[in-house]
C-alpha cells in the first residue's frame, strides 16, 4: 500500500468520523443540502460516477496494460491479480452488506422535504454500506501503489476519494455513516488485493 496514500485516507476519513460523532449523519446531511446550486448537482452528478464499474475499464487498461508493458510478463500477472481481487472485494463487501442491512432506509425515506436530483433514479432502500465510494476507495488506492511514481499521486487520488463519498451524501444516495463504512471496505478490499499481487511492500 502506497504509504502517503494511507496517511491522506485515514486523515480525511478521521475527519468524516469526527463530524459523524459530532451531530451524526442526519444532521450532517442536512448540513450539506444546505450548501445545494445548480453547478454543484451538475459537478457531482459526473464525479460519483467515478464509483460506477465503467469508470474502472480505463483504470484496468493503464494499470494492467500500459504501465507494465516493458516490464517481465510475471509482473502483469501480478498486477493483474492484485487488481482483480481488489476491485471485485470492492464490489462484494458493500454488495453483501446491503444483503445483510437490506432494509436500512436512505435519506429520501427518512428525512422530509429533501429535494431529489434531477436525472437520478430516486432510491429508498439498501443504503448500507457506500458501494460507490468502495468501489472507488478500492481504485483509487491500488493506483496509488501500482501507477508509474511520478503518476501515483496520492494526495490527488486521496481527494478523489473524499469527493465522491461527499457526493453520494450530497445527491441523497447515502448517508455519512454508509460512506465512512464503504471508504474502509474499499481500503481494504485494496490491501487484500495488493498482498495477493505481492505488493505487500509499502511504498
Amino acid at each position: 500500500m502506497n504509504k502517503k496514500f494511507s496517511y491522506f485516507f485515514l486523515f480525511f476519513w478521521s475527519l468524516l468520523i469526527f463530524f459523524y460523532g459530532l451531530n451524526g449523519s442526519e444532521s450532517f446531511h442536512i448540513s450539506l443540502q444546505e450548501l445545494r446550486s445548480t453547478s454543484l448537482d451538475v459537478f457531482l452528478k459526473y464525479v460519483t460516477r467515478l464509483g460506477e464499474w465503467y469508470a474502472l475499464v480505463p483504470v484496468i487498461f493503464i494499470l494492467a496494460y500500459l504501465i507494465p508493458r516493458n516490464q517481465e510478463r510475471s509482473l502483469r500477472l501480478k498486477v493483474l491479480l492484485a487488481l482483480f481481487i481488489g476491485l471485485s472485494l470492492g464490489g462484494i463487501f458493500p454488495q453483501v452488506g446491503k444483503m445483510i442491512w437490506s432494509d436500512a432506509p436512505r435519506p429520501l425515506a427518512i428525512i422530509d422535504n429533501l429535494t431529489p436530483i434531477e436525472g437520478l433514479v430516486s432510491n429508498f432502500r439498501k443504503s448500507f454500506p457506500s458501494g460507490h465510494t468502495s468501489i472507488t476507495v478500492a481504485w483509487v488506492a491500488l493506483w496509488s501503489r501500482l501507477a508509474y511514481p511520478q503518476w501515483r499521486q496520492p494526495l490527488m487520488m486521496a481527494i478523489v476519494a473524499l469527493i465522491v463519498a461527499l457526493s453520494r451524501v450530497y445527491l441523497n444516495m447515502h448517508w455519512l455513516h454508509d460512506v465512512i463504512v464503504g471508504g474502509f471496505l474499499g481500503f481494504l478490499s485494496a490491501y487484500i488485493g495488493l498482498w495477493a499481487g505481492g505488493f505487500n511492500k509499502t511504498s
